[in-house]
């Protein structure tokens, strides 16, 4: 029998798919459950992490269903006049100004200083990777540069004299960096159920450029997000020795999509979050107490 010395707990993103995440953190928050030292998300991730880090239960959900369904949130036809089809700003915006949207940030520094909370962002030119450690005075702007999604808001966000866009570019499942920070056993929650059989990036990828569709730049982009996602996922399915690591996936794929999604589809896929949570807990202690990689 193993003892874990140090478990973490990774978000990927996936836009108002979240919503499943969402569900599965309140049902923990439910139970009273977080046994994590360490947190990582990417986008919606690391916004589903935040309210989880918290203690905040609904408010995530919240946020995806009141703020991201919203009639001038995602307008694609504002690409036609060089805006941003997702209105990030005035998101942001509320969430910092409207008190119904109020976080408790007097508790956020303490906390992080002994359980850090990491979010996921991307350099906007070299493509790589930044890991933010958020403080009560930058969480809001390090979350808005995890989700700032390259093509659909049309600017960067400045961070440290950086630009930096959304994290899912260049890391979109952090099991590496939750590993380098010393993690051994590693949860990862996912958007994506691993039931989906549908076409991979790299042969979409291909179509698209043979028709002669797809911008160059995004294809080089999604080419990297594509790759990124490769390694994570051999690094799941492969960890190294004395590293545990398991995937909480939908058992169906999710109703919801990045954005535009139906007000029924966002609660469904909740409610969904809400039971994998509930039913994923005990069988969540078993395995971090015996070290085995599935439940």
């Amino acid at each position: 029998m193993t003892t874990s010395t140090f478990t973490a707990i990774v978000a990927e993103g996936g836009g108002q798919r979240g919503i499943f995440t969402a569900g599965i953190l309140d049902a923990f928050q439910q139970q009273q459950f977080n046994p994590f030292q360490l947190a990582i998300g990417v986008s919606s991730g690391a916004q589903n992490l935040l309210s989880y880090w918290l203690g905040e239960q609904g408010y995530a959900r919240r946020l995806i269903e009141e703020l991201t369904t919203k009639p001038g949130f995602y307008v694609p036809c504002r690409w036609l006049i060089a805006k941003s089809i997702v209105d990030l700003d005035q998101y942001f915006t509320q969430v910092e100004t409207d008190p119904k949207y109020h976080l408790p940030l007097e508790s956020f520094d303490p906390l992080v200083h002994k359980k850090p909370l990491i979010f996921v962002a991307t350099d906007k030119y070299s493509g790589e990777a930044v890991y933010l450690e958020p403080t009560s005075a930058t969480v809001l702007e390090y979350l808005k540069a995890s989700s700032a999604v390259p093509f659909l808001y049309q600017k960067a966000v400045l961070v440290n004299g950086c630009e930096l866009i959304d994290g899912a570019v260049a890391d979109p499942i952090p099991v590496t960096r939750a590993h380098a920070m010393g993690a051994d056993k590693i949860i990862v929650i996912r958007t994506i159920s691993d039931k989906v059989t549908e076409l991979g990036w790299r042969q979409r990828l291909e179509i698209a450029l043979k028709k002669q569709t797809l911008n160059p730049h995004l294809a080089h982009m999604l080419r990297k997000h594509e790759q990124r996602c490769q390694r994570a996922t051999e690094f799941i399915q492969n960890p190294p020795p004395g590293v545990s690591v398991l995937e909480i996936n939908p058992p169906v794929t999710l109703q919801s999509h990045t954005f535009s999604s139906p007000s029924s589809a966002l609660i469904d896929d909740y409610v969904l979050g809400y039971q994998v949570g509930m039913d994923s807990v005990a069988k969540i202690q078993t395995w971090l107490s015996l070290g085995t990689q599935h439940v």
